[in-house]
């Protein structure tokens, strides 16, 4: 028994252990627990279990582990432990586990009868093999499995709960005993006998990031006053443990270094045939064969893996730690820097140098320089670790590039050494040669170690297959911060920047801005301000700069002129490819004469060169540049002097950007005469003055060659030039040449001649183009100064040497910590989609409440122009918002928030302007007017609504109004105001916008294909479809309706004594108008009379519509026979009721206006609710006064007739009225 805590039973408890007969009980529910399992009951034992204290069963107060060695259990079977349950008769699955030796354990809290059933040994045997899909066949399964087979016994029937073994890989397919299974169906296979199960893997594809150390190395230094400081180089004498110099190492050639670090250090070299020669481990070899290999310079790594052992001297170009790296001269530490490697399986393979703030600083393969172009010396390490575990699949490392690579197994194990300056090479190992496979878990440790020493190329590839893999950085080599010596204060002199906006699309109103700046600020190590040179290029112009570089040396065509100039590259120079008619009439075809042949050389070259000079394409001819016709033929010639050409004008536009106030002349060396006699003489083509770009270009590219090399020739004028320049600046001379001197006098005097500018303190730069060993060597140590010789073989190789010679004299740097805020002005936004490609690119953006949108760059690096390329660039595309009205010269960015700052600096950006299509139009209004009003409380608004003058710009539209449709009727809007109308009318408007007359500026701004668009001083709005107007105003006229209402009893109506009709008038006192409506009962009724019967009363009801605006008073006239008993008004304006007669106020605007009624409940007090004042009910009820049998129809009343005095009057009276009648 093991417990967990003692306390967990009391001190002098006793374990009894008795056996008990196992009854048919038991059995019964053991077959019962075991329904469904494919394990058998092979012999069946059952023990009563108890603790016992003082004669009393005590039980434990925790679990506690209960360990029993049987007889019964043998080793290899396996058993199960049930509790007994004897009140419910069940039997409780504890859970045990059997030992390889037969041991059954498992846990309990209380105790009883416990019933052990051993199964024995009926388990199958699987074997699971693993193997890599994507490489495996049939008939070669080895080659394909990753890891070593695993063999387990378990029971039939059972189910194998993970068969994925491989960390990085998914299952893609199981075979079982040949049977296919998906990656689905793998949790219902059952394995009811021994079976092979073949597991096939897909390797997981993702990114691997790896930690790394890089070491920036300075080969050649300078101190604050400009000079070259040999012991402030990785090479100085200080930095080498030993005094000992004919065994160091550098990092440079000898060449390449200053002259006090020049160790052209011999080691000894086994050959794979065993034979020892001597090599040469600082001096560059050529070829990719085992001579350019210089072996045994790395040796290992110390017992902590932290110090790379060397047999040579050598000057800590990769530290142990950190207080090795601050102690060493001429590194620099480079923090932050990491790999990035793609990910298949167990295989990585180097895609990306990542620098401290995740940009890809390198990628793989060529030009890997994750320091910038310029830099070529620098040095990594990372370490990885890995056990093998059950791996045996591929264990590999390559590497294919140039110069060093060392990889180190285990710490001791040299398994790949690719030591010395070279092109790049390839080598691989296969490290299952070096390990012990039967020591699965022991952590392996592997090592590279890479350098680029050499100052010319850098390639760089790396790829490994290791299982269970870690890349690691082992030596901590972060260097604390050292303040410098003195802070710069940079100012806006250091930095040149702009800010631009074009058109990019005018109906759509999309446009780009560009931001770029570029670092004018010179290296903390030399100078604080910009560093001004004088510098002399002497260019080789010998007959063999004619000879192609690549393809065939003729001119190739890419096009005419018109097609291709939008395609043409600003920084390289093209060819005229000149066509004239030829044959005879009418056999004549197109020839090109663009192709000439050299006089002394006979070499054939392209006569035309086209330039981009000062904004234009321009071609050479006859000794001048002229303009370019649409139809001449473009033609690139890719020969040496094209790519000196391209070279050398990347060189003066680099200059000219970065140091404006440097002097650089041109001096060169070519062939006269012809064939038969012909010499080489040198020639000053341009005089060494302030840089001027435009006037340099033309003179680089109108450059031909010929003749022989004599490169004296064009140095004498150089020290000429430079001797006349009395500035205290420092001197430069840059040699180019593509092979050695024509005899020996030539190369004695360029000797001479390279002497005598070096002892004048001047610098002598070479450059080579395509050279031997023997010229590389002889301008490396015979003309050039100490550690300036370059050499390139392609095109792309001379144009990065002239880039790096221009940033190195003139000391450029770049300005670090740099923001740039650009606020959007907000009459523009930017889409979504540009709005996640700018914060892709880093860029912070923010939508602001005042509709402006801010773009930020934060803690950005400015570089120093290269090649004429700004140093940084940035590009936000905008579109003008739908509620934009448009315009001309309209600003893009707001002010003084849109800037550039640095080093506490702050500089506001430009607010380039630019048109914009004017896209508005107005919208269609109404007005609802009571018939009799004017215009005048709506004319004016009503053109408000319909310029919806939201937009301030919207309020110096105006509009112009017509009465027709076709706009040919025009109406002020004075005279609009005092219309009346009688019915619904409409009226038709057009829009006009004035606008401001387009700057040279805006319309530059806005030039797309040669075309400025811009907008008129004067933009009328949009139309609607088909017509002539632009917009419509309808003016809805209102009426008032009377409705008058008589009321008499049904019994005052008699036949007998006609009908009786009541008469009213009303009178609209506005305008004197008069209106009668009479009302008739009987069998007849009035004209549009509506009459009702009641059981008492009779009630007829007339309408008087199409009332106009005004004060009314309608009353009822006398009716014989019948007196007025009521009169009521029932209506929604103003109105006051007299005797027989009601006054009211039909939309009226104003209370003041109805001041003579009885005005409370008067609601027209608003413009718009005096239309509601447009109903009154008027009810009259009448009583009959006699019952006489007179008439009361009134229609015989009212007839009158002349009868003279023939008839006998009498006096009728009757409502007050007297009549005449006469019988």
């Amino acid at each position: 028994m093991t417990l967990s805590n003692e306390t967990d039973l009391p001190a002098g408890a006793e374990l009894v252990v008795a056996p008990v007969a196992v009854t048919a009980e038991m059995e019964a529910s053991i077959d019962k627990a075991m329904e469904g399992e494919s394990k058998e009951k092979e012999e069946v034992v059952a023990y009563d279990i108890s603790f016992v204290k003082d004669g009393k069963e005590v039980e434990p107060g925790a679990t506690v582990q209960v360990q029993l060695s049987l007889a019964q259990v043998k080793e290899g079977d396996s058993a199960s432990v049930y509790h007994f349950d004897e009140t419910k008769n069940e039997m409780l699955d504890m859970n045990a586990n059997t030992s390889a030796d037969g041991e059954v354990t498992f846990g309990t809290d209380h105790f009883s009868k416990y019933v052990i059933v051993n199964h024995g040994d009926n388990n199958v045997t699987v074997t699971i093999e693993h193997y890599d899909n994507s490489k495996y066949q049939a008939q070669d399964e080895q080659s394909a499995k990753i890891y070593s087979d695993d063999v387990c016994t378990m029971a039939p029937g059972a189910k194998i709960s993970d068969y994925n073994k491989a960390l990085n890989w998914d299952v893609d397919h199981v075979q079982v005993n040949g049977e296919a299974f998906s990656q689905s169906e793998l949790e219902n296979i059952e394995i009811h006998e021994d079976s092979v199960v073949k597991v096939f893997y897909q390797a997981k594809n993702t990114d691997y990031i790896g930690e790394a150390s890089f070491y920036d190395y300075e080969v050649i230094p300078y101190d604050k006053a400009g000079q070259q400081r040999a012991d402030l180089s990785i090479n100085a004498d200080s930095n080498y443990p030993s005094e000992q110099k004919d065994n160091r190492f550098t990092v440079g050639t000898v060449s390449q270094n200053l002259s006090e670090n020049q160790y052209d250090t011999v080691t000894k070299k086994t050959g794979q045939n065993g034979t020892t020669d001597d090599q040469h481990i600082n001096v560059y070899t050529g070829g990719t064969g085992e001579n350019a290999k210089k072996t045994g310079i790395v040796t290992g790594l110390s017992d902590d893996y932290k110090e790379v052992l060397f047999s040579v001297n050598e000057p800590g170009v990769f530290p142990k730690d950190g207080a090795a790296a601050a102690g060493t001269k001429g590194l620099t530490v480079k923090e932050g820097y990491r790999l990035k490697f793609s990910q298949s399986g167990d295989t990585y393979e180097l895609k990306e140098v990542l620098d401290k703030e995740d940009n890809v600083a390198a990628t793989a393969g060529a030009d890997f320089l994750p320091f910038g172009n310029n830099n070529f010396y620098f040095g990594l390490r990372y370490d990885v670790t890995f056990t093998l575990g059950d791996y045996i699949g591929e264990l590999n490392y390559s590497f294919t590039g140039d110069d060093d690579l060392w990889v180190i197994l285990d710490g001791k194990q040299v398994v790949i050494d690719l030591g010395g300056i070279h092109d790049a090479l390839t080598d691989t190992v296969d490290l299952w040669k070096y390990i012990d496979r039967t020591d699965k878990n022991k952590e392996h440790h592997l090592t590279i170690l890479y350098m680029e020493r050499g100052a010319g190329k850098a390639n760089c590839n790396m790829k490994f297959t290791l299982p269970n893999a870690d890349v690691i950085k082992v030596v901590d080599d972060d260097v604390p911060d050292i303040p410098p010596e003195k802070p710069v204060d940079f100012t806006e002199k250091d930095v040149e920047y702009h800010k631009t906006a074009k058109l990019t699309d005018w109906e759509n109103r999309e446009y780009q801005i560009d931001l770029d700046a570029s670092s004018l600020a010179t290296s903390q190590s030399t100078v604080e301000k910009i560093q001004t040179v004088d510098a002399m290029m002497v260019f080789d112009l010998s007959g063999s700069m004619n000879e192609i570089m690549s393809g065939q040396n003729q001119l190739k065509d890419i096009g005419e002129f018109s097609r291709v100039k939008n395609q043409m590259d600003i920084n390289k120079v093209y060819y005229w490819n000149k066509y004239e008619k030829s044959g005879w009439w009418p056999w004549t075809y197109d020839k090109s004469v663009g192709m000439g042949t050299a006089a002394v050389s006979g070499n054939v070259y392209a006569k035309y060169p086209v330039k981009y000079i000062d904004g234009q394409w321009k071609k050479y001819v006859d000794g001048s540049y002229q303009s370019i016709s649409d139809s001449d033929v473009m033609a690139v010639w890719t020969s040496k002097i094209s790519a000196l050409k391209d070279a050398a004008s990347g060189f003066v536009t680099g200059i000219s950007d970065t140091s404006p106030d440097s002097l650089v002349g041109i001096a060169t060396f070519y062939g006269i005469g012809n064939g038969w006699n012909s010499s080489t003489e040198g020639k000053l083509n341009h005089g060494l003055s302030k840089v001027n770009k435009n006037e340099m270009l033309k003179s680089v590219n109108a450059l031909f060659a010929d003749g022989g090399t004599s490169p004296q020739k064009g140095l004498e004028h150089a020290y000429s030039e430079l001797q006349k320049a009395e500035d205290g600046n420092k001197k430069y001379v840059i040699l180019f040449s593509d092979g050695e001197p024509s005899d020996s006098n030539d190369k004695m005097e360029t000797e001479a001649s390279a002497v005598k500018l070096k002892e004048a303190g001047y610098t002598v730069i070479t450059v080579g183009l395509g050279l031997n060993n023997e010229t590389a060597t002889w301008l490396g140590e015979k003309v050039a100064s100490a550690g300036c010789a370059f050499t390139a073989d392609t095109a792309e190789e001379l144009n990065k040497i002239f880039q790096n010679i221009q940033s190195t004299i003139t000391q450029s740097r770049s300005l670090t910590g740099v923001q740039v805020t650009d606020i959007i002005d907000a009459e523009f936004e930017l889409t979504d989609a540009e709005i996640q490609r700018l914060r892709a690119d880093g860029a912070q953006v923010t939508v602001n409440e005042d509709g402006t949108t801010t773009v930020s760059w934060l803690d950005q690096e400015v570089k120093p122009k290269e090649n004429g390329a700004s140093g940084w660039q940035k590009t936000i595309h905008i579109v003008a918002k739908e509620s934009c009205l448009g315009g001309n010269n309209m600003t893009t960015n707001v002010n003084p928030y849109s800037f550039l700052s640095f080093g506490g600096t702050q500089l506001e950006l430009p607010q380039p302007t630019v048109n914009v299509r004017i896209a508005y139009q107005i919208t269609d209004t109404a007005d609802t007017i009571f018939l009799g009003e004017n215009l005048e409380n709506y004319a004016d608004d009503a053109a408000v609504r319909m310029k919806d003058a939201d937009s301030a710009k919207m309020t110096k539209v105006y509009l112009t109004f017509y009465t027709d449709k076709g706009c040919r009727e025009e109406i002020t809007q004075e005279n609009l105001k005092k219309e009346r109308p009688k019915q619904d009318t409409t009226y038709y408007a057009k829009a006009f916008l004035p606008v401001e007359e387009a700057t040279d500026a805006s319309n530059a701004n806005s030039t797309l294909n040669g075309v400025i668009y811009k907008n008129e001083t004067q933009v009328e709005a949009a139309h609607a479809d088909g017509e002539a107007y632009a917009g419509k105003y309808d003016v809805k006229v209102k009426t008032g309706t009377l409705t008058i209402t008589k009321k008499i009893s049904k019994k005052d109506i008699r036949a007998c004594e006609g009908d009786p009709i009541f008469t009213f008038k009303i009178t609209n006192q506005t305008t004197g108008d008069v209106y009668y409506k009479t009302l008739r009962f009987g069998e007849k009724s009035a004209e549009k009379q509506n009459t009702t019967t009641g059981m008492f009363n009779v009630k007829a009801q007339t309408t008087l519509e199409g009332l106009a605006q005004g004060f009314y008073k309608v009353e009822e006239l006398d009716t014989m026979g019948f007196t007025l008993k009521e009169f009521t008004a029932d209506t929604n304006c103003a109105s006051q009721i007299a005797g027989n007669s009601a006054q009211f106020a039909v939309g009226i605007r104003s209370r003041d206006e109805a001041c003579s009624f009885d005005a409370e409940d008067f609601v027209t007090t608003a413009a718009d609710l005096h239309l509601q004042a447009d109903c009154v009910n008027v009810t009259a009820k009448n009583n009959k006064t006699r019952s006489d049998g007179k008439l009361t129809d009134t229609d015989a009343v009212k007839n009158q007739f002349v009868i003279h005095e023939k008839a006998t009057r009498t006096t009728d009276v009757d409502n007050h009225s007297t009549t005449d009648v006469r019988k």
